[in-house]
């Protein structure tokens, strides 16, 4: 009879291998069962939490009404011991107050099939209701991501009154409810995929999803197979089928940015795709049909690409149904003090520090200086000032260099505005003596020397990568004297490599 055992749980594992939901390996168990003679027919009555019914899994015909199979399976939950009625028994799957399920087996012909049988549907139940919880709680966290993302992307997080600003989000608004490609072009940092998103969110595919992908930072055959996906076997490394960028946004919205780093060939698939919206795999025959809409970003005048003849003129006015121009930030100056505000919560709130002032030199310099980065060096300094405020003030030493020290009207370099260091260094300088003048101050020197150390010593650590004792041999001083002026000169506690 032991062998007997052995064979038929041999059989359901297997069984269960090859298809591991609860309703097929329960089906194969309860036939397996009965092909060997052991019982009749056989149901799984899958419990609730709350003991309602959930489902019945089945094999075989019952020979007692499904009221008889209820009342049976309340018996034997209620009661957490089997139960039995004419041929059939009913046997409690669970430990302690909590029963999974109850099994009911019909001519059952030994009891060790039947607690055989039990234990493995208990495990198998077991597992299935904690695949539920875990999938119920990915679509929660799923959900709660998406809100958090459109919360990010929404038109509260869109700072700016400049007029110029406020034409490309209404425009914006305008071109989301329709099916159109949109080019967006804009400086590196002005937000292009802020704009992207802004578009997906306000369309009727909000729901679907948004898809990015930076055609600048892969090579072509990285990117092709990237964007359209391979089947197994079409180059090396390619053990398993997988789905591109193009195809997981289906439904919803692919976001290409850099579009204009493309390489011809590249060009030609991708026009292909745009013109048929169907795409096939790397190493595949097989067409798939889409339903995706396109945005595309560039910082390249992609006009210009194309007389040079490194974009194809077809591909751009594919792309450029509607055209969206972001403008830099040195051209809408306005808008800086609300960035830079907004930042100043935003990374406040976040490092869990209080900020309650800006200095006036602070905001006169950032609305200054151009931001060759934008919007997202302007949001990279506002964090690091931030972060290394020792108080709630962000006050200008905590500005880096080429922010305090530009001069718009310097000689030097008149078509970018930008001074040479002398010019800066002399520009800065009369700044502090003005500051110290006004304040009545009687240390300017050692106020002057501790800023400029703070910045030269900051600078040779980072260029020797936190070693202590090169960065003491490039400034030409002692190790030990290297230390106690970093311990003099910082607020903040560092870790360095030694």
């Amino acid at each position: 009879m032991a062998a007997d055992l052995l064979e038929l749980l041999d059989a359901i594992t297997d069984a269960r291998v090859a298809n591991p939901s609860l309703k097929a390996s329960v089906q194969s168990a309860l036939r397996l069962a009965s092909g060997a003679g052991c019982l009749t027919a056989g149901r799984l009555m899958v419990l609730r939490y709350d003991g309602g019914l959930r489902e019945i899994v089945a094999h075989g015909d019952s020979s007692q009404s499904e009221e008889a199979d209820l009342a049976l399976m309340g018996q034997a939950r209620d009661a957490h011991e089997p139960r039995h009625a004419g041929t059939a028994t009913a046997l409690p799957l669970g430990k302690g107050k909590r029963v999974h399920a109850v099994l009911v087996l019909e001519g059952l012909q030994d009891p060790a099939i039947g607690n055989l049988l039990a234990d493995l549907c208990l495990q198998w139940c077991v597992i299935a209701e904690i695949q539920r919880q875990e999938k119920a709680e990915l679509i929660d966290e799923n959900h709660q991501l998406r809100e958090e993302l459109k919360s990010q992307f929404s038109d509260r997080n869109l700072v700016g009154v400049s007029g110029a600003f406020r034409r490309v989000i209404d425009q914006a608004h305008r071109v989301a409810a329709s099916t159109a490609t949109v080019l967006i072009h804009g400086e590196t940092g002005t937000g292009k995929e802020m704009i992207a998103r802004i578009i997906h969110d306000h369309s009727p595919r909000a729901n679907g999803p948004f898809i990015p992908v930076n055609c600048g930072a892969l090579s072509e055959s990285l990117l092709e197979s990237e964007l359209f996906g391979h089947v197994k076997g079409a180059f090396t490394g390619a053990v398993a089928d997988r789905k591109g960028r193009f195809e997981a946004a289906n439904g919803g919205t692919i976001f290409l940015d850099e579009i204009g780093e493309v390489s011809p060939g590249m060009q030609v698939r991708l026009l292909r795709v745009l013109q048929e919206m169907e795409i096939e795999r790397v190493g595949d025959t097989r067409t798939r049909k889409l339903d995706v809409r396109v945005i595309a970003a560039t910082n390249r005048v992609l006009e210009s690409e194309v007389q040079k003849g490194t974009f194809r003129a077809d591909l751009f006015y594919r792309l450029n149904v509607v055209y969206l121009q972001i403008p830099a930030l040195r051209t809408r100056p306005e808008d800086v003090p609300h960035l830079v505000e907004h930042f100043v919560n935003q990374y406040a709130q976040r490092n869990v520090k209080y900020i309650s002032s800006i200095s006036r030199e602070v905001m006169d310099a950032m609305k200054r200086y151009p931001w060759p980065g934008n919007v997202r060096e302007l949001e990279n300094c506002v964090e690091k000032m931030v972060v290394m405020a020792p108080t709630s003030e962000l006050t200008p030493d905590l500005l880096p260099f080429a922010v305090i020290a530009f001069d718009p009207h310097a000689e030097n370099d008149k078509a970018h505005g930008l001074a040479s260091f002398e010019s800066r260094l002399a520009a800065e300088m009369r700044s502090e003596t003005l500051a110290a003048v006004q304040r009545g101050a009687d240390d300017l020197y050692d106020v002057v020397r501790a800023k400029w150390e703070r910045h030269l010593f900051e600078a040779v650590l980072d260029a020797c990568g936190n070693n202590k004792s090169k960065a003491a041999q490039l400034l030409g001083i002692t190790r030990n004297t290297l230390a106690a002026k970093l311990k003099e000169l910082s607020e903040v506690k560092r870790e360095w490599s030694v």
